[in-house]
C-alpha cells in the first residue's frame, strides 16, 4: 500500500488503483455501427487454408 500511496502522492489522486477499485467508464461503445446480425452465420466466417 506505501507503495501505491507514494505514486499516488507524487503523480496525482487515483493515478495507481487497486483492481478491486475498478475503473469509471468515460466513453461507451458506438452503437450505431452495431450489426443487426445479432448472430454469425457459418457461411459468413471466412475459411483459412494452410
Amino acid at each position: 500500500m506505501k507503495v501505491l500511496d507514494n505514486i499516488n502522492q507524487k503523480y496525482g489522486t487515483d493515478t495507481a488503483l487497486l483492481a478491486s477499485q475498478g475503473i469509471d467508464e468515460k466513453w461507451a461503445m458506438r452503437r450505431q455501427f452495431l450489426t443487426p446480425q445479432y448472430t454469425i452465420k457459418w457461411h459468413d466466417i471466412p475459411k483459412i487454408y494452410c
